[in-house]
């Protein structure tokens, strides 16, 4: 029985002997192994920070197409006699693509010509006779309407005529030849496409809630897949006054000057408009630490130590962050390696 009582008085003095043994050996070691003295400086990346003026955009897809853009087809019916393009040929406006057989159309314009010619001399003949009162002045107005009927015949015939002569209607890029010589076409035939790709048009949808930002002429970027290293700059050229019930959203159109004919119709792009610029000092986006509704980052202070500092955030980019508050031009802010320091710790830059 006395054994157990001692057991049970001897057992709290020997925790308190190891617990301060412990703490005897332990405790100065570890104090100074984690000196500010002993401890190694941490290699850190760094920026620095300074003013830099960046755009705020809206991103969107949109789809290229031409500036114009038809089929070519005849006004007329008959057979094709001639083809004087070829695939995919630059054209410019007024240039001749193709003619129709157009023998009867030149003997109805000859026929009326000289019909004309005949009636127009019966006219004078019978305005010199009014003079004299010799004739009629019934026989003076109808020989005048009979004039001036084979005139507008005439034109008819003459346009007739001019229509089996199809030429371009504006300047731009051929398709694929759709037809042959011999073929018989109508005004539902095609030849072949033309477009206008002097200039290139983009249709793409904006939110709603930008509308009141919307103007002619701001600038817009695009990029497409082809080209993915050469940024295109064009401006907004219309604006659709209807908002889409669907998507609540609006149509933009961007046009973009194409003189090195790399945009084509059907182009999917990636586009940005630009809703204004914004001067304001400029961090990398990685350098900024989260916490809860605040925002943070390191410096590097004068004496190479790690400071942690409170930043206000003015707006964000594509990896860049504008600062509202909190820094200064000059500080040098810590990008990679945040994670392995603390206010206070040692830093070393890398390079």
């Amino acid at each position: 029985m006395y054994n157990k009582q001692s057991g049970k008085v001897l057992f709290p003095v020997l925790i308190l002997i190891l617990i301060a043994i412990s703490g005897y050996f332990y405790l100065p070691v570890s104090h100074s192994k984690t000196g500010p003295s002993s401890r190694p400086a941490t290699q850190v990346a760094a920026h620095t920070v300074s003013t830099d003026i960046k755009s705020i955009n809206i991103d969107a897809v949109g789809t290229a197409r031409a500036n114009q853009a038809i089929n070519i087809i005849s006004a007329q019916s008959d057979y094709i006699e001639s083809l004087t393009f070829k695939d995919g040929e630059f054209v410019k406006a007024g240039q001749v693509l193709a003619t129709l057989r157009d023998k009867q159309e030149r003997l109805t314009v000859k026929e009326l010509k000289i019909n004309l010619k005949e009636q127009q001399r019966q006219l004078k003949r019978l305005q010199e006779l009014a003079r004299s009162q010799s004739a009629a002045q019934s026989q003076l107005e109808e020989q005048a309407s009979e004039v001036d009927a084979l005139q507008a015949k005439l034109a008819n015939a003459e346009s007739k005529l001019q229509e089996m002569i199809i030429k371009a209607p504006f300047s731009g890029v051929l398709g694929k030849r759709l037809v042959d010589i011999g073929s018989f076409v109508n005004s539902n035939t095609p030849f072949t496409t033309l477009d206008d790709i002097s200039v290139i048009k983009v249709d793409f949808q904006i939110p709603e809630k930008y509308l009141a930002q919307l103007t002619q002429g701001m600038l817009v970027s695009a990029i497409s897949d082809a080209y993915p290293n050469t940024p295109f700059t064009g401006e907004v050229t219309h604006i659709e006054p209807r908002i889409n019930q669907a998507t609540r959203s609006v149509s933009v159109t961007a046009s973009f000057e194409n003189e090195a004919n790399l945009l084509r119709p059907g182009m999917l792009m990636q586009v940005a408009l630009e809703l204004g610029r914004i001067e304001a000092l400029m961090v990398p986006e990685k350098s900024i630490i989260p916490r809860q509704d605040n925002h943070f980052v390191y410096i590097i202070d004068a004496e190479n130590k790690a400071q942690q500092v409170k930043v206000e955030l003015l707006e964000r980019f594509h990896g860049w962050v504008a600062i509202k508050s909190g820094l200064e031009a000059g500080q040098q802010v810590i990008t990679e390696g945040t994670i392995k320091i603390r206010p206070g710790s040692s830093v070393t830059t890398q390079g």
